[in-house]
């Protein structure tokens, strides 16, 4: 653990200096089984905690894609990470979109609260992240294997195979109706055709031939520590898709 520690400290003191949020991706299985004698609790706990004394706000996708009937902030469980999991059980402020909602911790977790009803449109949390000093953060997963912010800049720059769609579900908060029409940006039902997945490995290697993906670890292993600026990453992104339309995808 404590190689660990020291490693992730090292790297969080020496590039996230003045970042005022995080949004932090993780898959913690290949530090589990490179460092077997960690618990995957004390993982996450120093993890917040090291953002938290740097007066970072960590913000973490607890996304439960309840696309009908209820969705209960403060009960609706997510089936993303461990970390996530976890992160729910903790005193934290949590967003309302029902489909992909986002929970936070901080000195600036009320960002997350009164969200815009577009996941990836105005007032979104990924718009208000973009307005911040952000960092896109991956602890376990390279960014290869994709990141939400990609639907975001999709729907900046008008991708024609996604589509604005309403959510019939209803959101909760201490037992009372806050709201309902929630949309998200969704792939264009007609388009089945397996080149049109998500695919995140083109951005990824114009952003590391850019020099704007920061890591140390093995992709290889998930064991990668990665942080990318939002603000540069995202002119790169939309320049990238007006060069090619199809680069997000397969």
């Amino acid at each position: 653990m404590k190689n660990f520690k020291k490693q992730f400290k090292s790297f969080v003191d020496k590039y996230l200096n003045n970042y005022n949020f995080v949004y932090l991706t993780t898959d913690l299985r290949g530090f589990i089984k490179t460092f077997p004698d960690i618990h995957p609790d004390e993982i996450c706990d120093f993890i917040i905690n090291t953002f938290i004394k740097k007066k970072i706000t960590v913000i973490i996708p607890t996304y439960s894609y309840s696309n009908k009937g209820k969705f209960i902030i403060e009960s609706t469980q997510s089936n993303l990470s461990y970390f996530t999991k976890w992160f729910l059980t903790k005193k934290i402020e949590r967003s309302e979109h029902p489909i992909f909602s986002v929970a936070s911790r901080g000195p600036k977790s009320k960002i997350v609260m009164n969200i815009g009803k577009s996941a990836f449109g105005y007032d979104s949390i990924f718009e208000r992240l973009l307005k911040n000093k952000t960092s896109i953060f991956h602890l376990g997963r390279p960014f290869n294997y994709g990141n939400t912010i990609t639907h975001y800049i999709e729907q900046s720059v008008g991708a024609s195979y996604r589509h604005n769609k309403n959510i019939s579900t209803s959101v909760y908060k201490k037992k009372k109706l806050i709201g309902k029409n929630y949309s998200i940006f969704a792939r264009n039902s007609n388009l089945k055709d397996k080149k049109y997945i998500t695919n995140s490995k083109k951005i990824d290697l114009i952003l590391k031939k850019k020099k704007l993906i920061t890591q140390i670890g093995n992709e290889k292993k998930l064991t990668n520590i990665t942080h990318l600026d939002f603000k540069k990453i995202y002119h790169v992104m939309c320049n990238s898709f007006y060069n090619d339309n199809k680069i997000f995808i397969n």
